[in-house]
């Protein structure tokens, strides 16, 4: 019975990713080595100016770049004339590749008693051993606020663009009561970052079914989850685009769609790093809080900022934790030194796990510029002391199945990490 489930997830798998890829025939992966500025800045030019590129990781010595064919000649000719190295693989042959192993991970026809061990495992795993689509999510929420009631409640923040809910738990010893001190966390900001929000739900389920060995812990604190920001970005990367970013905002008479809800919060809004070419990947939306989800989320922060000790905002790839300013390489917190200590230590736990190693410091000085970000945002508009941005391990915004939990498992610790120190604030 097991096997037939699973096989038939496999199958569902096969059709998702047949789907979601149509139209990224004769794209590349180009992944660029670049150690000089010339080369970096005409990487970030490229990312705000020209929509047949996708950056999927923006870094001063190196990117990740997904080209369309037609832009392909003209981008490897200025590589060549900035001397820079780079491996072009096509998108389509490496994505296939992995939906195999989605499959094989999912459908191994093993015999004997490793085989039942193994089967026993992931059936234990549940909802942490593939990728859920909207209402999965919000089902197993439900599920986690009826199971635990005296502990944790469940709540609406609000609506995206297309009227799905913005579904939020809140944890915390006494659900009756509101506690003092606020860690609020969020995830799926962006709709491919498949990892996020089971990285959120895990620590979430993993607090509910420990509560009591983290009662230290959680004294005075409210845990305030919203592992879904952009659940319909999420949605069309399962039935028709795959590597979409933005939410899906429609603007009468336009083809472009979607805002980067990650450029649409009001700290130095469209400042550097985003764009206000519509078709663009960071395309800021039309004002600062332009977006429903946005607007939502500023909502809930505004009316409980003298509770919020912590902004949490959890996004994939590159194992790093940023904390402001991210806008500006010459803007500095007044309290960098705490975050940095802060940070560190969070790196430090997540590490224990399996040596996954994070780099801390600012967006700006690690990666790029970029304005409108929930971290700048929440430290230097509402005065929150605690704000950081974590991204998640990864090569590109593919997880194994297989090591869906290990991320979370280690991405717990940090999590823990970060709360502890709102207990102690």
């Amino acid at each position: 019975m097991w096997f037939q489930i699973v096989a038939a997830l496999a199958m569902m798998s096969t059709l998702t990713f047949a789907s979601n890829l149509a139209g990224y025939e004769g794209y590349n992966k180009y992944t660029v080595f670049h150690d000089n500025d010339k080369a970096f800045e005409y990487m970030v030019e490229l990312q705000t100016q020209d929509v047949d590129l996708d950056f999927w990781l923006l870094s001063r010595n190196m990117s990740i770049v997904s080209v369309s064919p037609v832009m392909q000649p003209i981008f490897e000719k200025r590589l060549a004339e900035l001397g820079v190295t780079y491996q072009a693989k096509p998108l389509m042959e490496e994505m296939l590749k992995f939906n195999e192993t989605l499959s094989s991970d999912a459908s191994s026809d093993c015999e004997g008693s490793e085989c039942e061990h193994s089967r026993t495992r992931r059936q234990a795993r549940g909802f942490f051993n593939h990728f859920p689509r909207y209402s999965e999510i919000l089902n197993y929420m439900n599920a986690l606020a009826a199971r635990y009631p005296q502990y944790c409640r469940y709540e609406s923040l609000g609506r995206s663009n297309e009227g799905r809910h913005l579904a939020a738990l809140s944890i915390s010893l006494n659900s009756r009561s509101r506690p003092r001190r606020v860690a609020y966390i969020q995830s799926g900001t962006h709709g491919r970052e498949w990892i996020t929000p089971l990285a959120t739900l895990y620590f979430a389920n993993e607090l509910l079914t420990n509560i009591r060995a983290f009662q230290r812990v959680l004294n005075d604190v409210e845990i305030y989850v919203l592992p879904l920001v952009n659940p319909d970005g999420y949605e069309y990367t399962f039935t028709t685009d795959r590597f979409w970013r933005k939410n899906r905002h429609h603007y009468p008479g336009r083809s472009c769609a979607g805002v980067d809800i990650n450029r649409n919060f009001a700290n130095n809004w469209n400042y550097r790093g985003a764009s206000q070419n519509l078709c663009s990947e960071v395309f800021s939306g039309t004002s600062p809080a332009s977006e429903p989800e946005t607007s939502a989320i500023v909502r809930y922060l505004e009316y409980n900022r003298n509770r919020i000790k912590l902004s949490l905002d959890v996004h994939s790839f590159g194992k790093f934790i940023f904390y402001p300013y991210g806008y500006s390489r010459n803007a500095h917190a007044p309290t960098r030194t705490f975050l940095n200590s802060v940070a560190t230590r969070a790196a430090n736990q997540i590490a224990k796990y399996r040596g996954t190693h994070y780099t801390v410091g600012t967006s700006a000085s690690i990666l790029y510029e970029a304005s409108g970000g929930l971290d700048d945002f929440a430290y230097g508009n509402l005065g929150i002391p605690m704000s950081f941005t974590l991204e998640l391990p990864g090569d590109n915004f593919q997880v194994a199945t297989s090591d869906i939990v290990h991320v979370c498992k280690e991405t717990f610790a940090g999590f823990v990490e970060f709360i502890r120190h709102v207990s102690l604030y």
